[in-house]
Formats: C-alpha cells, sequence, structure tokens
C-alpha cells in the first residue's frame, strides 16, 4: 500500500483529520488528558485494533506527518507496518540485551504502546488515592513502572483524572536511597515550589515544580540527596527514555505547564509508586470508607483528614499510609503520620510530627535567585 499517494490529496487530508478528530472524541480513556501527539497516535492504534487496519494506518501515518519529531510513533508505524499485528509489534520492540544508538526512542516506543495496552479502565481509581485532605483539590500520581504521570482533579466529592502523561524517571530506576544513586524516590511528598524556565536551564523545559524530598521518613530511614523535582524536557528533544533523568520525574512542556496551573499558589499531594492497583468506583469508596473507620477509630477524629497510600520498594514487608489532619493540640497546624503494618495486621505510628518544608527542599536552586523567580508553597 502507497500511503504516500493515498494521502497525498487535500480532500484525502481533510477526511484524515476530521476523522481522526471523531476517533478521539468517541475513543474510550483519557485521550482529551493526554499529550495531542500522544492521543493521536493512540486513537490511531485503537483504530487498527477495532479492525479499521487501512485506516488505521493512515492516521499513523498522519501522525508521524504531523509530528516528525515524534520518534516513537515512527518507530512504532515502522514496525506494525512489517509485522502488521500490534502484539508482534510490542514483541518486537521490547529490550533487547545489546545496546545500540536507537535503545532510547526504542525503550519510550516500548513504553508508550505497552501502557497503550495497559490503560486504567474510565473511571478507576488508583488504590493509594484513598481520602485527600478537604483543602486538597488535586492529586498527582506517578506510576513508574507504566512510566506515567496523573493529575486528578476533585469536584463535588468526586475525582476525575484530567491528566494522564508519558514520564521518565531517574536512570538508576526507584526505592532512591543516596544522594547520586540517580534514582526515583518512592512514598508520598508534597509540591514545595514552582520554578520558571528563565531561571533554570534547557534541560528543565517549561519549568520545574520541587518535592519535599527527603521528607521525615526519608530522613528517619538515613536516605538523602536533595532537588527531585517534576520538570519539563528540554524542547525539541525527539526522545526521552522511560530512565532518563539523575532522579526526577520528567514530563512534556504542556504537561509541565498544565501541573504548574493546577498547583497555583498551593502545594498538592504527589504520590510516587510502582505497578499500582486500580479499583472500580464501588471497591474504591469501601477501601475509602474502611480506612476513614480505620484511622478515627485509633486516632480520634481530626479536621481536615486526608489519608494516602504510601508506596514502598518491592520487597519490603511492611505496608504504609499517610495520615494528615489539623491538630487540635497545635493550633490547629497541619500534622503528618506516617504509619505502617509490618505483615502482622497491626498498623502502628512510625513517625510523626508537624507538616513543613525545610530549607534543605529548596538545596540546589540556581544561584542569585530574584525574588520574582521562586514561588513557594506552604505545606
Amino acid at each position: 500500500m502507497d500511503l504516500h499517494r493515498r494521502t497525498g490529496s487535500p480532500e484525502c487530508l481533510a477526511r484524515l483529520a476530521l476523522g481522526s478528530v471523531l476517533w478521539l472524541l468517541a475513543a474510550a480513556g483519557t485521550a482529551s488528558a493526554m499529550d495531542l501527539r500522544e492521543a493521536e497516535l493512540f486513537a490511531a492504534l485503537d483504530r487498527f485494533d477495532h479492525g479499521d487496519r487501512p485506516e488505521g494506518l493512515e492516521s499513523l501515518y498522519q501522525v508521524t506527518a504531523n509530528y516528525p519529531g515524534f520518534l516513537a510513533a515512527r518507530i512504532i508505524q515502522a514496525s506494525l507496518l512489517i509485522t502488521e499485528d500490534l502484539t508482534e509489534t510490542l514483541a518486537d520492540l521490547s529490550p533487547r540485551p545489546d545496546p545500540s544508538p536507537m535503545d532510547e526512542p526504542r525503550s519510550e516506543a516500548y513504553a508508550r504502546l505497552s501502557y497503550w495496552f495497559d490503560r486504567p479502565r474510565p473511571g478507576h481509581l488508583p488504590d493509594v488515592l484513598i481520602e485527600a485532605a478537604p483543602d486538597r483539590m488535586q492529586v498527582v500520581i506517578a506510576d513508574t513502572s507504566r512510566s506515567r504521570l496523573y493529575l486528578f482533579d476533585r469536584a463535588a466529592g468526586q475525582w476525575t483524572m484530567t491528566g494522564d502523561w508519558y514520564a521518565s524517571i531517574g536512570r538508576g530506576g526507584t526505592a532512591k536511597r543516596r544522594e547520586g544513586d540517580d534514582k526515583t524516590p518512592l512514598g508520598v511528598y508534597f509540591v514545595t515550589m514552582w520554578v520558571g524556565d528563565r531561571h533554570l536551564s534547557e534541560l528543565y523545559g517549561a519549568g520545574a515544580l520541587g518535592l519535599n524530598y527527603p521528607n521525615e521518613w526519608d530522613e528517619r530511614r538515613r536516605r538523602n540527596g536533595y532537588g527531585i523535582w517534576i520538570h519539563g524536557e528540554p524542547r525539541g528533544l525527539g526522545s526521552r527514555a522511560p530512565r532518563w533523568t539523575r532522579g526526577c520525574l520528567t514530563v512534556s512542556n504542556p504537561a509541565l505547564e498544565a501541573l504548574a496551573r493546577a498547583a497555583g499558589e498551593r502545594s498538592i499531594p504527589v504520590i510516587i509508586g510502582e505497578r499500582l492497583r486500580w479499583l472500580e468506583p464501588n471497591e474504591h469508596e469501601r477501601r475509602r470508607n474502611d480506612w476513614l473507620a480505620r484511622v478515627s477509630y485509633l486516632n480520634g477524629v481530626h479536621r481536615g483528614l486526608g489519608i494516602y497510600g504510601y508506596p514502598v520498594a518491592a520487597g519490603e514487608e511492611s505496608t504504609m499510609i499517610l495520615v494528615e489532619f489539623r491538630n487540635r493540640r497545635t493550633d490547629g497546624r497541619r500534622w503528618w503520620q506516617y504509619w505502617r503494618e509490618n505483615g502482622d495486621g497491626v498498623w502502628r505510628i512510625a513517625h510523626e510530627g508537624p507538616a513543613t518544608f525545610r530549607a534543605i527542599h529548596h538545596k540546589g536552586l540556581p544561584p542569585r535567585m530574584p525574588p520574582d523567580g521562586l514561588h513557594r508553597y506552604a505545606p
């Protein structure tokens, strides 16, 4: 099939453009929350998978024509033209033991296509999002095994996924332990600041949102390091592997700008985990009610209660959550409790204290930062 000839006329291009828009609007999932080029890629794959293979391939060609720098889409297209099967294409793009110059775009293509196969069902929620404090209207959740970063917004007591973006993590993987290990931490963190792009190098793209790593629990576990941010990517970058950073979370610049708008002038929780479990609404509500009852029974009823699943590294025997509330004993200041269960079924408060963002969380900022260049958030 000569795709160039079939898509060359203005009438055909117009038909493809209209078809892509209609397919995006009809596609299930979170297309509206994705970066546009990935939403168009997934729409083309959906069309191919639903049996409309010629139109699916033409739509895929249109994606690569519209975004010539989208190397992952070009690699998926090249493989699919040979295999003519999405499952075989996924196998063809799977990681190889022999390194090559194409490893980075291939690994991105594999991560994006893997996620197309493994997208959460519409309306499902991750199990770590148990209950946010009443003043937390947004929560950011990273699933490092899927190379994704999600933004959830709350309205009328209901959570909606409003952001679903491809994300890169540290070259060393996850479960950060020490400075220089190039790993991304696992746990519950909070946005401490926003730094605009004119005060950072091009590596950070549109800017950066700082996180409060190391938190109090990290320090108790003798974990160190600093400068863990969510930031953008260099403009014009052709490919970004799933493991690309020195420990930060990196998303596209449009995604980073959307996160910055969501944060506004407030801190928001950021939960970083691996292979998150997604729950249908009724199961999620049962889990939420169970934890609300448990926390109230063991800890008393508090104002401003929030409960977040606290991801831990694979192989750790303990399970954790983070509880936050307005402490009556400290004039209503926000208080954080780290709860832990060590496999015996008994939950204990492993550490607690006032919610604070300390000076170390701002370490690594450019020198001579002007006053208007840094927006600090309170916990």
